[in-house]
């Protein structure tokens, strides 16, 4: 008989942000499809409504891509706290806080355009042709990128 094994995963404080956020943008949009636009009250009600509701989309934003929405130069330092979980999520083995702490110095390290394809091919699992397209560089630049990230980081971290 095999042994059932159950495998449980705490969410991020980012993922559990990102949740709540969600959750509460479709009550208001729920709450803004039933004002009666004709009435001047709850037309004003509903723009109100509307204008945080295009907060929140831009806040979720910011949050699911790690980044200001907008922005085309990709990962920015201040995004650490992504960088760093997705990362580690990608390793089998549990590391320590030293480890992970080594893990962000070493991200860091790299540049920006370097930490971004860097993640986005192995966090993400993009390929190649996909971050060239996304970020509006050539195939070969984004090897290089990647290719120069891995040896900082192998240098750095290992």
């Amino acid at each position: 008989m095999g042994s059932d094994i159950m495998i449980t995963t705490k969410a991020t404080w980012i993922e559990t942000l990102i949740s709540q956020y969600a959750a509460e943008t479709h009550t208001l949009e729920r709450y803004r499809d039933t004002l009666d636009l004709k009435d001047p009250a709850a037309a004003e009600e509903a723009e109100t409504v509307s204008g945080m509701l295009a907060d929140m989309r831009y806040a979720l934003t910011w949050m699911r891509r790690g980044r200001r929405p907008g922005s085309r130069r990709g990962a920015e330092r201040t995004d650490v706290y992504r960088q760093r979980e997705i990362y580690i999520k990608l390793s089998a083995q549990e590391i320590t806080e030293a480890e992970r702490l080594r893990l962000v110095d070493a991200l860091l390290s790299l540049s920006d355009r370097e930490r971004t394809c860097f993640l986005l091919h192995m966090a993400q699992g993009l390929t190649l042709q996909e971050i060239s397209h996304k970020l509006g560089v050539s195939r070969a630049s984004v090897q290089d990128y990647v290719s120069r990230a891995k040896c900082k980081i192998k240098q750095d971290f290992l």
